[in-house]
This record gives C-alpha cells, structure tokens and sequence, in this order.
C-alpha cells in the first residue's frame, strides 16, 4: 500500500468511504448503540443492538479493527439521527457526496452503453449509492446549525447524469491529467473521523462485485497511465541527453514498485473474478465497446483478436499480459528456455513505428518480449548472486514460482516496450554507459593498488583490499556475462550448436533500466569505497584544509577546480566543525578540531612518544548523496525492497540539494545546484529532522519526477572519482612536505613525522607556525607549493569524468 503521503484517486475513495463507516459506527456507539463484540460499551436495555456490523480482526492482539457491513451503514444512521444532542460535521455530507459521484450509477450507464455482461448490469449495482442516499436523508435533521443546505446526491437515474457521466467518461478516456499546483499545494481533505476517545479502527467492508472492481481499476489504471506518462517522458529526455542514465533507471523503477503498491488492494479481487487476464479482459471488452467498436468485433489475426484494437489494448495492458501469460504456458520446469531469433521474425528498430498497423505493432512486442523473456529466466535458473533485480526480473521470478503473472509484472514488461519505442536503435546506448563506466572503475582500481603498493595505514585492513579486489572481479563477471554462459550450457546439453546470432550481454543491452541499475551497483559501491579510503587517510580533508586557508589569505595565484568541485559537492560540513575559518588562528583550531587533536600536539608541550591524533579518531566525510544513497539497501547490499513511508517521500522533496531552472516546456531545462544560503540552510536543516511537521502531499508520479531531479542532481557527486583524488591530495600533500621540509626540520626538529601515514600532519605544522611562533613562512612556502602543483594536477579528476562523458562546467560568478 502506498503511504498516506502519496495521493492516488483510488486511495482516496477507500478512505473517503472508511471515513463514513468510522464516523457512524463511532457516533452510534458512543450514543449507546451495542453490540456483544464491543466490549467497552455495556449493553444497554432498550437500544438497538448491533448485529453482525463490526467482525474483530483474527489476531485479537494486533490493532483492534473492525469492518463494518453496508447493510448495516442505514440503521447505525437512523439510529444517531434518533439522538437530539447529535451534530452531524459538514464534512460527512462531502464525503458522502464525493463517493456517490465516484460511482453513482456506474454500472447502469455500461448497461446502457452494451458494454458489459448480465453480471455488472443487475439490478443491484446500485445498491451501494442507494444506502448513501437514505444515511444522508437520514442525517439531515441532525446537520450543525448554520450549515447551508446541501446539493442532493447524484444517484443512478438522470438527476445524477453530469456526475456519472464525468466519470464514465473518465473511465472511457484513461487520459493523463497533470495535477495542478492548486491541488498539489491543497490541504489534506476534510472527512469525518471517529471520535476520540474510541480506540477501534473502523473499515468499511471490501467491495467484491465486478462492478466494484471495475470501478476501482478504473481509478487505478488512469493513477498508473499517468505514472506510465511520467516514465515515457523520463526516457524521452534520456535519450536526448538530458538526464543521467541511474537517475532514469532508478526512478522508472521506483515507478514500477510504486504501481505494485497501488494494485495491492485490488488483486485479491482479481482472483474473486477468473484471475488478471480474465478481469484485464473483459476490461478491454468494455474499453474497445466504449471507443465505437462492436462488442462482437471480428478477430483480424492469426490469433483470435482484432489488432484494429491495438491502441485500445496497449491502454489496457490486455496484449502485454496475454503474451507473458504464453509464456508460462510452454515453460519447462527446471530448464532454461532458449529463444531462436527469427522464431517471431525479427525487430528492426529504425523501421517507422508508427506507420505500422495493429498487427505489426503486436509482431514487434512479441520479439522483444520473448526474447528478454529468455535472459531473465537464464538468470532465475541459472545465475546465481546477480547483483541487481529489476522489477521486471522480480516479477519473472515470482512467475516461475508461482505460474501467475502479477499485474506489477505486466506494467513492467509495458515499461520495457515503451523504453524501447522512445529509444529505438539507441537503446543500447545504456548498456554501452555501463560498460565504459566497468571499465574506468576496473582501470581506477588498479591505479589505487599501484599508488598503495608500498603505502600502508594502520586502520586499512588487508581484509578491505581483499574486498576491492572482489568488486573488481565482478565487475570483470558482469561484462564477461553469466548469462551467456548460462545459455551455452543449455545448448550443449541440448547437443546443440551455440546460434552465431547470440551474443553477449544481450540481457543489457536489451535492458536500459537493468544496465542502469547495474551502474548504480558499480557506482555506489565505487562511491563508498573512494570516501573510505578519503576518510582512512585524511587526505581530501587535510588538503581542503590547507587549501581554504591559502586562499582566505589570498596567497594562491590560482583555484585547484577538482578541490572546488569536491567542495561543492560535500559541503562545508563535511570537512570543517562549525564555520569555514577564515583567520590564522581558525585555521589552526579548526584542524585540530576535525582531526580529533589539541593544539599541544604540534608544540613543544607534546609529551615523548604522545600520540598526534585522539582515541576517537579524525572526523570524516559523512553525509553524501542522500537520496542516492536511500536505495543502497536494495542495490548494492540485495537487502530488500525499499518499503515506501511518508519520511521517504518527505526526504526525497526535502533533501534534493537541487533546483529546476528553465522550462520543461521549451526545453531550456537544467538542474542548479541551491546557491541561495538561505535556501541551502533550511535544505541543510530537514537532514536533521527525524519528523517533518508536514509530509509532502504528492501522486505517485510526482514523487516518481522530484526522484528523478534528485537523483539527476545528485549524478555528479555520485560519479566523481574520489580514488584519484585521493591520489591527487596525497600527491599534493607529498609535494609540500618535501617543498617545506627543511623549514619543518628547522623549526619543529626531524621528529616532526616518522611516517608517511601522518602526512596529514605536515598540515597542523604548517598552520601552528603563524599562531604558535608567529612565522609566516611556512605558510608562504606552502603556498608556492600548492601553486605548482595545482597547475598541472588541479583538473585530474575533472578530465576523468570528461572521458565518461560527464562534463563539468564552471559559471562565472561574476554579473
């Protein structure tokens, strides 16, 4: 279920119609109307007693919850309107009201339309609005005092047609309607609630005829087209280079999980009513009738089904589910399936799309489909410790287990077409990013283990290279392709030649969102170890450090790009406690404060043989990335899905360091990063709020855009190669101690440093000189140092990324 801050019209209606039955039942307990499963009132002789209205939940030591029967909604009415010292809210006419124009005379109207069987057009589809109509009339007399008289509820005749009629047309149209920010920035909707002191959590009853859920899908697949809309667009704008491949993958199948959560409540319908294929069906029967075509209409395939309906079935999801439904279908148990290409004919992604007909649309799915179809039962069967699960993969392992097909499933294997008629033959450009990024961090691995050949620490483990070492190798695994091999061995055990047409890696490049997902494995994984081992051994901080202080006193002839990027990215706080010093003296307390030392260390008062540094340590590098780093659980560590709540959704608006600049509209587009210190500040302070006071309210696919800025804005921080600054600082800082060291041996003896590992150090000297002895010029020299070498090396990292197509560019601050 999607948490209470994201907003679909479907969990709208269920709370709306829960909200009547707790405010009745509620009410009329607390007036005395009992029942022998309400314990907490005594039965009183004379009242009505409630009979079978509430059922107590099975675990009577879980939450105390009841459902409340709609048969009994009209007598708890009567019952309170029976009582004079009652005052009935206004918010409970509104409700009433909202529900009755959700579905008032629903089924009918299909009825009339010839659309649906003798099942949906029986008398009783209208029974539901018929007992709001009489809890309303009922309640009238007991309306607060001064509240204006309210429009009379829409029913099934023709006094209700404009309310029916707005959404049967919903209903006909499945369009995508983009919220307003009236009704984004909107308070919560009023309902009535049960009453304080009644500790019981009242539901309505479940809705189970088709009617109802009709009703409900039809709700649930236009919140779902929308989310889908938002997907079409992220990729839309992938492909024309706007956004950031992980950003795209992860944010479409964040989409996917959110459509899972939004279906939850309906699919034991589903079963109630044949199963998804049978209730997608007759959904797309209804949709074809209402769109003008016969509900008789004449198959035109070779299959029974009419492609003319093509467009009407895409909407619907009926084609998407009827192919995976094949599939399980001709499955063996226990091997892998092995699809021939050419078996369906062939895919041509430069052929025009759109000027093909039904059929050949339909041609083009079933290619795409079967074949990926193929690779991800190869990993189900065949690969074990994948790194990565999609939830296209995910649902392909639930079917093989459970020979069902979810509905999260279909609407994945949708989003996969979709991605690929936006893409077209520029689909594998992902898998292409993938593999280049493999590469650079396969090749910055190597260069770490070649630059610490000799260069140990303490609190670097062997144990932590060995696990570099094994990253490395998988990433050597992955480009290698399990998969393939998978295959191979299935062919040679069908003694069988390997079809020259197969080639590696075709579950990636067939897979934007997949090989997205395997950057962000790679990437989070590189990200995480680069400011481990920033962190092990000070040097980012300790450069920065000496760094801020040459320029605060403007005795650098130039910036060092790669620092002021690494700066930005990281924030202040990350590497200074309290302000960014700006004074002689600040810079010296400032250091030790971050490194977790006094200032005696570094002067004569230093006992023989003390320690520099604290029991406690340096402080380090903590926050990073945010919201990238909210789904390391699920695609780096494989520990679970991420399980929505409002604090996510509130983080993810909140914690976006990020702002939009230009217009979607004209293209004009981009990502800024938060300048303003006053925005940046409140940004700043949400981190450190465990409750926001206020929870965003946003539909699904509005969280689904603000995670996708987030993420994209967040790309750079993400891929910077902390390793070779690393190198880079440590280098630098070589190069000041072996500029500065006779004045160090001159002015704190040779024991200045016994090591390399306290090379961090040679800063704190530097900064105790000015404050302790007041001498400048071991800060002079410094400075001529660091000049020189920023000069040639101050751009390391920023080149990097330019070879990955990354560019980093610097605005001039000037106006």
């Amino acid at each position: 279920m999607l948490p209470t801050s994201l907003v679909s019209s479907y969990q709208q209606y269920k709370n709306d119609t829960d909200s009547i039955a707790a405010w009745l039942a509620s009410t009329a307990k607390s007036c005395g109307y009992s029942s022998d499963i309400l314990p907490t009132n005594p039965v009183v002789k004379g009242t009505a007693r409630l009979k079978d209205a509430c059922q107590t939940p099975a675990n009577p030591a879980s939450v105390r919850k009841y459902i409340i029967k709609v048969k009994d909604f009209v007598p708890l009415a009567e019952f309170v309107a029976s009582n004079r010292d009652v005052s009935v809210p206004h918010s409970l006419f509104t409700t009433l009201h909202r529900v009755v124009a959700a579905r008032g005379g629903f089924g009918g109207k299909l009825a009339e339309k010839g659309a649906v069987t003798d099942e949906v057009s029986d008398a009783k589809h209208g029974y539901f609005v018929s007992v709001l109509e009489k809890v309303e009339e009922a309640l009238k007399p007991r309306m607060k005092p001064g509240m204006t008289a309210t429009p009379p509820v829409p029913s099934n005749d023709s006094s209700g047609a404009d309310a029916t009629d707005d959404f049967f047309n919903q209903f006909a149209a499945l369009k995508v309607y983009e919220p307003s920010e009236d009704f984004l920035n909107a308070p919560d909707i009023e309902r009535p609630k049960a009453l304080e002191s009644d500790d019981v959590a009242y539901e309505a009853e479940p809705f189970t005829s088709l009617e109802d859920l009709f009703i409900a899908l039809t709700m649930l697949i236009n919140d779902i087209n929308k989310i889908r809309s938002r997907v079409e667009w992220i990729w839309t704008n992938y492909r024309d280079g706007l956004f950031d491949l992980v950003a795209a993958a992860v944010a479409t199948n964040t989409a996917i999980d959110l459509v899972r959560n939004l279906m939850e409540d309906v699919v034991p319908m589903f079963k109630e009513h044949g199963g998804l294929w049978k209730v997608l069906n007759k959904f797309y029967f209804i949709q074809a009738s209402l769109k003008g075509h016969r509900p008789d209409f004449p198959s035109n395939g070779p299959d029974d089904f009419n492609y003319d309906t093509y467009d009407v079935a895409n909407g619907t999801y009926i084609l998407t589910c009827r192919s995976l439904d094949a599939f399980t279908r001709v499955v063996q148990p226990g091997q892998v399936p092995l699809y021939k290409d050419g078996m369906f004919g062939y895919y041509d992604p430069r052929s025009d799309r759109a000027s093909k007909t039904g059929y050949q649309k339909f041609e083009e799915d079933r290619v795409l489909l079967m074949t990926i179809f193929t690779e991800f039962m190869a990993v189900e069967r065949g690969v074990a410790h994948y790194p990565v699960e999609d939830e296209f993969l995910r649902g392909i392992k639930e079917l093989d287990k459970t020979k069902e097909v979810p509905f999260y499933l279909v609407f994945a294997a949708q989003i996969f077409l979709d991605i690929h008629y936006i893409l077209r033959e520029h689909a594998t450009r992902a898998f292409a990013t993938l593999q280049e990024n493999l590469n650079f961090f396969h090749d910055e691995i190597d260069e770490h283990f070649k630059f610490h050949k000799d260069l140990k620490i303490d609190h670097w483990p062997a144990s932590n290279d060995r696990m570099v070492r094994q990253m490395q190798l998988k990433m050597k695994w992955i480009l290698k392709d399990p998969v393939y091999g998978v295959k191979i061995k299935a062919y040679q055990q069908l003694r069988q030649s390997v079809p020259a047409s197969m080639e590696p890696n075709r579950i990636l490049k067939m897979s934007p969102v997949l090989s997205g997902l395997m950057l962000y494995h790679f990437r989070a994984e590189v990200w995480d170890v680069g400011i481990a081992v920033a962190n092990a051994w000070g040097s980012l901080t300790y450069s920065l450090h000496l760094y801020n202080a040459l320029q605060s006193e403007k005795l650098m002839s130039r910036c060092w790009p790669d620092m002021d990027v690494v700066r930005t990215l990281l924030g202040e706080s990350n590497f200074f406690v309290g302000d960014t010093p700006r004074r002689l003296v600040d810079y010296f307390k400032r250091f030790c404060l971050q490194m977790g030392t006094t200032a005696a260390a570094f002067t004569d008062k230093r006992r023989r043989n003390a320690a520099l540094a604290s029991r406690s340590g340096p402080r380090g590098i903590k926050d990073g990335a945010p919201v990238s780093c909210m789904f390391m659980d699920r695609y780096l560590r494989s520990t679970g899905q991420v399980d929505w709540t409002a604090e996510h959704v509130s983080r993810i608006v909140d914690l976006g360091l990020w702002e939009k600049e230009g217009s979607e509209d004209e293209g004009t587009l981009v990502l800024g990063q938060i300048n303003d210190p006053e925005k940046l500040k409140q940004k700043l302070k949400a981190r450190e709020r465990n409750n926001s006071s206020k929870i965003a309210r946003l539909p699904p696919e509005q969280l689904v855009k603000a995670l996708l800025f987030a993420l994209h804005g967040e790309s750079l921080e993400f891929s910077f190669p902390y390793l070779a600054v690393h190198r880079t600082c440590w280098s630098l800082l070589r190069a000041v101690r072996k500029h500065c060291d006779p004045l160090l041996r001159q002015t704190f003896t040779a024991a200045y440093m016994e090591r390399e590992s306290e090379l961090p150090f040679v800063v704190g000297y530097i900064f105790c000189a000015p404050v302790e002895r007041k001498d400048m010029k071991l800060l002079l020299a410094a400075s001529a140092a660091v000049d020189e070498f920023v000069r040639t090396e101050g751009r390391t990292a920023i080149h990097l990324l330019r070879g990955l197509d990354i560019p980093v560019v610097f605005e001039s601050e000037e106006t």
